[in-house]
């Protein structure tokens, strides 16, 4: 007992608390102490990454290197395709068993198809992981191709392109990649054309799949209540067997400044987008123009204006009336990307318009203040904080990124770096994308009054003494 009594006196356990932090405590802080991402590779070149929490829901995704930029002409749509047929029945199990399966796990089986990558992913509770894996890889990899419902779900697919093409905002993206990309396979559409659709079938899909579906070329990304040994046992038992294929190459992408216009005068607005060529997903510059895209920001007549907006741009548009919505986008591939705005205006508006985004982009190249870039490193942290929230969203960053780059930076790294961008960075960045750049201009609508292209041209660089 006295030698008890000793030991209590003696140790005493170091405590910390967060009041103890002298107020407010960075929040960095608090992202040191987050589970860290793990990573593994089967022996046919299949990648699996995870991410532990404290939680009792799991998100498991099944990320491929395929899309619409790896598709020949007459494949064109067929990744999206298949996602309307993956869960409609496998050798094992028929469309009916599956869906009862799947209506007991109670879990969101959903899939989507973007110009280079192909994602199947399935929410469910941490307990049933097991069982919504196997589905998963048993839809995905033991389809049963049935004719029947091949043919059925092309009725489904023309009806959802038709759909398409009556959204401008949908179709001017298109016209975006179209335009900016000509003549490469990163110009083509996730649907494709409607003439591919009906020559589909299970041979050329099966050929497809057979093609692009390689295990090297494949990431298995698991974030929720999970154990990363227990996933990589199960990688192994059911998707183990896969034989590696030959990687199919990769057409290097091609950057044209360019302009497509559809005139419809029945519509009320115009839908206008300027872009230009921006770096890639991996580049060091990406996290710069993030910020400089959260500088420019967004805005539409839903929300507050005037004169005391923070954003330049959303200032002088709401004032003067030169637009009912702009947004500033960045969008990244594995080795290239596209920085725009995409603004809704009407006709006697759009020159106007123009003309205000072009002189943000020179302001930007040559005298953007630190109270600026300061605020939008604020908004492009809680961006990416809130995207990670969730285990789905956790999922899809934690897939991307191993994909293409191998790992994921971890929050505090991405916190760091963005602490690190600093105003004469955000200039010099922007001075090498925007300044003397051609753009690439598409509009839908009434776009009469819009300035034509060499004006428009001419209007990206500024006298400077």
């Amino acid at each position: 007992m006295n030698g008890i009594g000793l030991l209590t006196r003696v140790w005493k356990p170091l405590k910390s608390f967060t009041r103890q932090h002298t107020y407010p405590a960075p929040f960095t802080h608090f992202l040191q102490n987050l589970p860290g991402t793990l990573y593994s590779k089967l022996d046919n070149g299949l990648t699996v990454v995870t991410e532990e929490r404290e939680c009792y829901n799991s998100c498991i995704g099944l990320f491929m290197d395929a899309g619409s930029r790896y598709e020949s002409g007459f494949e064109n749509g067929i990744a999206h395709f298949f996602e309307h047929i993956a869960f409609k029945g496998t050798t094992s199990r028929t469309r009916q068993d599956l869906e009862a399966q799947m209506e007991c796990l109670g879990a969101r089986f959903k899939c989507f198809t973007s110009r280079e990558l192909v994602v199947y992913y399935v929410q469910c509770l941490s307990q049933d992981t097991a069982l919504a894996t196997e589905i998963l890889a048993d839809c995905i990899y033991n389809n049963s191709f049935n004719p029947n419902e091949i043919e059925y779900q092309k009725r489904t697919v023309y009806a959802e392109m038709l759909s398409h093409d009556k959204n401008p905002k949908q179709l001017l993206y298109d016209y975006l990649h179209s335009s900016a990309f000509q003549g490469t396979p990163l110009a083509q559409t996730v649907m494709g054309p409607s003439s591919n659709l009906y020559n589909f079938t299970d041979v050329t899909i099966c050929r497809y799949l057979s093609k692009c579906f390689d295990p090297c070329r494949t990431v298995l990304a698991a974030v929720g209540g999970i154990k990363h040994d227990h996933i990589v046992s199960l990688a192994n038992t059911f998707m183990g067997k896969l034989e590696p294929l030959k990687c199919i190459d990769m057409d290097a992408y091609r950057y044209t400044g360019s302009e497509v216009r559809y005139r419809d005068d029945s519509m009320p607005t115009a839908h206008v987008l300027i872009a230009v060529e921006a770096p890639c997903l991996c580049d060091d510059d990406k996290i710069v123009m993030d910020i400089a895209r959260y500088i420019i920001g967004g805005w539409d007549r839903s929300q507050p204006g005037g004169r005391s907006h923070p954003v330049r741009v959303a200032r002088e548009a709401s004032c003067h009336d030169m637009c009912d919505a702009y947004k500033a986008f960045n969008i990244t591939y594995k080795d290239c990307g596209l920085f725009g705005v995409h603004f809704v205006s009407k006709i006697m508006s759009q020159e106007y318009m123009m003309a205000l985004i072009q002189d943000e982009f020179m302001y930007l190249s040559v005298c953007v203040t630190e109270s600026e870039v300061e605020r939008a490193k604020c908004f492009l942290k809680a961006k990416i904080l809130s995207r990670t929230e969730s285990s789905l969203g956790t999922c899809m960053e934690i897939g991307r990124w191993t994909l293409y780059y191998g790992c994921r930076p971890s929050l505090l790294q991405q916190m760091n770096a963005i602490d690190r961008v600093t105003v004469s960075q955000v200039r010099a960045t922007c001075n090498k994308y925007f300044y003397n750049r051609c753009p690439v201009v598409v509009a839908i609508g009434p776009t009469e009054a819009l300035s034509e292209y060499n004006r428009i041209r001419s209007c990206m660089w500024w006298l400077r003494i």
